[in-house]
């Protein structure tokens, strides 16, 4: 499972996490989203086209490849999308066709 990467600056009070990659033909590794009550904000750039899936499973259920992914509400996309995905959600990953780019922040 990968993990965002957090990132603080002096002299301010919030942490935050940002990822940013590039899938090419295939569904990507889970994405862990941090437990911090806020939503994730997510944007692709799809090949031929992508969809983003997270999931409410518990992280075993994730690393045992038994969790249960729903498409996220924009579906399959065929240009720059940007969508949020509720702060419950355990995991995102992205399902491409082409060279997909996606970033996701909270």
């Amino acid at each position: 499972m990968d993990e965002m990467t957090p990132t603080t600056r002096i002299n301010l009070d919030d942490e935050r996490y940002f990822h940013d990659a590039t899938v090419t033909d295939t569904t990507s590794s889970p994405l862990r989203i941090p437990a911090v009550g806020r939503d994730a904000a997510v944007s692709v750039t799809p090949g031929t086209d992508a969809k983003i899936q997270f999931t409410l499973s518990s992280y075993d259920e994730i690393e045992t490849d038994n969790a249960v992914w729903e498409d996220w509400p924009s579906g399959v996309v065929t240009s720059a999308t940007y969508d949020v995905i509720t702060g419950a959600a355990a995991a995102l990953r992205i399902v491409s066709t082409g060279a997909s780019t996606w970033r996701v922040s909270l």
